[in-house]
């Protein structure tokens, strides 16, 4: 009986053996069948990613600190009982444009709306790639000016920044002439960097430009710079802004302005209801009285000074200057001052990799407490 037992036992490990092996054969044959359907240089691409860290004091994400002032939360919920979610919103999102035009003297036939503005950025890139189909970018730069262009089967033109993270002039005009990118992405101040770009370059660079010019001003309210009033004098220019550094991240709204001849092009790719009705409402509230944003980010501008001069004396620690509502700095071991922070309490970005960002991390500016509870961390590690 034994002998019986083991005989059925071993030809059931053989059969489930053999079994394993066609079902792995089957799920490779099926991957590779896939795989073989992915655009080619989306399968080298790496999504965009913010690893998941539970700490108290979270300065990572370049948001605003501050929450909604109690008078304008009543206000933002009590629109939002009105919304009749059943419906569609309105598709051009109407009221929120003639708002950011009366704010800002643009006119609204030349401002569009995005679901953030990295929506704005595939709409862009989508619209003006019919010419050469190449994107021109410096770098470091925000990672989503490669990602969208290589995910449309484009070919990136990257520059990479001087010593002092400004535009790389000379090269970037050769790059131009010799292979006339459709497109240019200049974000002003930098993301990573933090830095406003000479403006000057960014001048000469939109004039030599055969193409279109996207300044990304997503941190002009913390730099007081903007280009929005020279659109006039050269049609190629674009801007693109963003409500996520203001304190508005949740509401995903990103803003364009053009001339009103390139608005209605870039307009014919916009997918159908992309500012949603809960966006809506609340925009519509917040951009009627914007003064505690304002309060906000003097505070915010207040406190990257205090930072800024607290950690760049600390031995080992570069700091590097900041137009922005955070701070780039290095040190001498990138992976383990991120993981000890975490082990503090205190959650901030790392962005060590070879070259220009070797060793560097990105501090987002908080509140006085958080920003206090980053530089006393920051100080015991550097020390230890």
């Amino acid at each position: 009986m034994n002998l019986v037992l083991e005989r059925y036992l071993k030809e059931k490990a053989t059969n489930k053996e053999s079994d394993d092996k066609d079902i792995a054969n089957s799920d490779k044959g099926l991957d590779d069948l896939i795989r073989s359907r992915v655009k080619k240089g989306i399968q080298d691409l790496s999504a965009y990613s913010i690893p998941l860290n539970e700490c108290p004091v979270k300065l990572d994400g370049n948001e605003s600190p501050f929450s909604l002032p109690e008078e304008i939360l009543y206000k933002v919920q009590e629109e939002i009982k009105k919304i009749p979610i059943n419906r569609y919103p309105d598709p051009d999102a109407t009221s929120i444009r003639t708002k950011i035009s009366n704010f800002t003297s643009f006119p609204s036939e030349g401002i569009l709306l995005g679901n953030g503005s990295d929506e704005l950025i595939e709409m862009l890139i989508i619209t003006f790639s019919g010419g050469t189909g190449k994107i021109l970018f410096p770098v470091p730069t925000f990672s989503m000016f490669k990602l969208v262009t290589v995910a449309l089967g484009l070919e990136p033109l990257e520059v990479e920044l001087d010593e002092r993270f400004d535009i790389d002039i000379k090269e970037t005009l050769k790059v131009l002439k010799e292979k006339n990118p459709d497109l240019i992405f200049l974000a002003s101040p930098n993301n990573p960097t933090g830095n406003c770009f000479t403006e000057g370059k960014i001048i000469e660079i939109i004039e030599n430009s055969r193409g279109i010019v996207v300044v990304d001003e997503a941190y002009c309210d913390f730099s007081g710079k903007t280009y929005l009033n020279i659109i006039d004098k050269h049609e190629n220019l674009i801007i693109l802004r963003t409500m996520s550094k203001l304190g508005f991240a949740g509401i995903r709204l990103g803003i364009l302005f053009g001339k009103a001849e390139l608005a209605k092009e870039i307009n014919k790719v916009r997918l159908p209801f992309n500012i949603n009705s809960l966006t809506q409402g609340v925009a519509n509230v917040i951009l009627d009285d914007l003064s505690f944003v304002r309060e906000n980010v003097q505070l915010i501008t207040k406190e990257r000074e205090r930072v800024y001069n607290s950690i760049k004396n600390l031995s080992g620690v570069e700091a590097f200057s900041s137009d922005a509502n955070f701070i780039l700095f290095r040190v001498k071991d990138a992976d383990k001052t991120f993981k000890e922070l975490i082990d503090k309490g205190v959650l901030i970005r790392n962005f060590n990799s070879p070259g220009r960002l070797e060793n560097c991390l990105r501090v987002t500016i908080g509140k006085p407490e958080e920003n206090e509870a980053f530089i006393e961390g920051l100080s015991q590690i550097i020390s230890s």
